[in-house]
């Protein structure tokens, strides 16, 4: 285990630059902030220091940091003091480092000011923690405002402005167009926790490479939207999607309970409810049951601020943002090294008006590298956050037809982990309407290069171990004095594909 403190040399840090901290999760940032800098620094008191970040959830969680207090933006007499209204205030120095989010700093440099008295006067050092966000949420009002404040700060050279993120190479990029002189305080940012094996695929095959035997333990997928998420949903058994608290067409009271758990025991619970019918009005459940939660679909809201322990179980992080900046900080949720690290290509409508922003490019290096492994930009981004080089990268990607196919087998025939033997009779395929269900499906999407009267049900399912790389069992089961033989689809092998290399790119 390395700690952050070990490596910033903070005699090189300048009033007159972004000074960045470049450390994944789990380095100790929070802990330097609080302990360390006055080391350096002896001469500021911690309450002449503010630590801003991007998320409430991180505001909760360090705010329980000894010498961290959670702002109170109704407390005017704190900000009055920053401004330089009061010459002492007694209690702000029991406060220690106050904490706020990226809005709450916005709107005391575009409110609270005072003719006279230079906002935040008072201020000495302020740590933006996630300092990414300055580029990559531009949802957050007025984050214009802020980056031309910091850098009319920097010009007058009157505090010190730190920044800690995990993707510093974004504030590189814009440094030119930001008019702010940006440098690294430590050579080589600093990552404790690492993915044993990268996938590279598409959001239409997702779904299919989740069910790979290999893929062991709980997932968790972060989709680009909502849409995305209960698309994915439908195509995969045992699955929970949790959106942001604030979404209030889609959030639902069922997952409060997730939500919740996931904060409180850094985990994922082991059960969900599935709800079926719910109250139109209230949204509460009419009609459900609970099941083994073996997939966690969310979006960005679990980007930053949630952190997981190693005994959550989850040992695979998927996501459908292509970029190294989402990538690293949903890597980052983990407090531990993960077993898959899986990256799915999506289509992200805004890269088609903003093409020339860092995101942008970032995930147009990725379509460079599944199109061609020499272009290898894309990797270098983010090769720090897995244990081996390129030419271990697995990639994968299904055809339209199969796409089609094979969600169809998983919605409808795939054998969900940890199911009853109760309802496992509903997955064997022994009937003579299902097996030709399945052969119609197989005709319809043009799976077998063979006239439709030569495709059996018996082809079918070799086609489906053969080349798709299904695993299947078979049985023996009687039903009113008759005997069959069924079929199970109970998994997916995905490693049958590698060693074919069939439809790997």
């Amino acid at each position: 285990m390395e700690f952050i403190s070990d490596y910033i040399q903070f005699e090189k840090a300048d009033k007159t630059k972004f000074n960045i901290v470049a450390s994944g999760c789990g380095t100790g940032k929070t802990y330097w902030v609080a302990n360390n800098v006055r080391e350096h620094l002896p001469h500021i008191k911690t309450s002449e220091m503010l630590f801003v970040t991007s998320r409430s959830l991180i505001v909760e969680q360090q705010s329980k940091v000894r010498g961290i207090t959670k702002f109170n933006p109704n407390n005017v007499r704190d900000i009055r003091y920053w401004n330089g209204e009061y010459d002492s205030l007694e209690e702000i120095e029991s406060k220690g480092i106050q904490i706020m989010t990226y809005d709450k700093i916005i709107n005391i440099i575009k409110t609270k000011n005072t003719e006279g008295f230079q906002t935040l006067e008072k201020i000495k050092i302020i740590f933006f923690d996630e300092c990414h966000t300055l580029f990559s949420d531009l949802f957050i009002k007025d984050i214009e405002c802020l980056k031309v404040w910091i850098r009319d700060i920097l010009y007058t050279s009157t505090k010190y402005i730190i920044g800690l993120t995990a993707t510093p190479r974004i504030l590189f990029y814009y440094q030119k167009e930001w008019g702010v002189s940006v440098q690294q305080l430590n050579k080589d940012i600093l990552v404790n926790y690492r993915a044993k094996q990268l996938y590279c695929t598409d959001f239409k095959s997702l779904h299919f490479l989740l069910a790979n035997k290999e893929i062991k333990g709980k997932t968790m997928v972060m989709c680009y939207s909502v849409r995305e998420c209960y698309e994915l949903k439908e195509k995969i058994p045992n699955s929970f999607v949790l959106v942001s608290k604030s979404n209030k067409e889609y959030y639902t009271p069922e997952m409060d309970e997730v939500r919740q758990y996931i904060i409180d025991e850094e985990s994922l619970p082991d059960t969900y409810l599935e709800v079926y019918e719910r109250d139109p009005k209230t949204k509460h459940p009419i009609k459900s049951d609970r099941r083994n939660l073996e997939v966690l679909i969310t979006t960005s809201t679990l980007r930053e601020g949630v952190n997981l322990r190693e005994c959550s179980g989850v040992r695979n992080m998927a996501i459908s943002f292509t970029d190294e900046l989402h990538i690293s900080q949903w890597v980052g949720r983990c407090r531990y090294n993960i077993d898959n690290l899986i990256v799915a290509e999506s289509y992200i409508r805004t890269d088609n008006y903003n093409k020339q922003s860092y995101l942008s490019q970032s995930r147009r290096n990725f379509k460079d590298y599944m199109r061609d492994d020499n272009h290898t930009k894309w990797f270098d981004s983010i090769s720090h956050l897995v244990e081996h080089d390129i030419t271990m990268i697995r990639k994968f990607r299904l055809t339209d037809k199969e796409q089609k196919f094979t969600t169809y087998i998983n919605k409808k025939w795939l054998v969900p982990r940890d199911i009853s033997e109760y309802e496992l009779d509903r997955y064997k395929i022994y009937k003579e309407k299902d097996k030709n269900e399945i052969v119609n499906n197989a005709i319809y999407y043009q799976l077998i290069d063979l006239p439709a009267s030569y495709v059996t049900f018996n082809r079918v399912i070799r086609f489906m171990v053969d080349t798709l790389g299904y695993v299947v069992e078979s049985g023996r089961m009687k039903e009113k004095n008759k005997r069959y033989t069924y079929k199970l689809v109970v998994d997916f092998d995905e490693d049958y594909d590698v060693k074919k290399e069939r439809k790997l790119i």
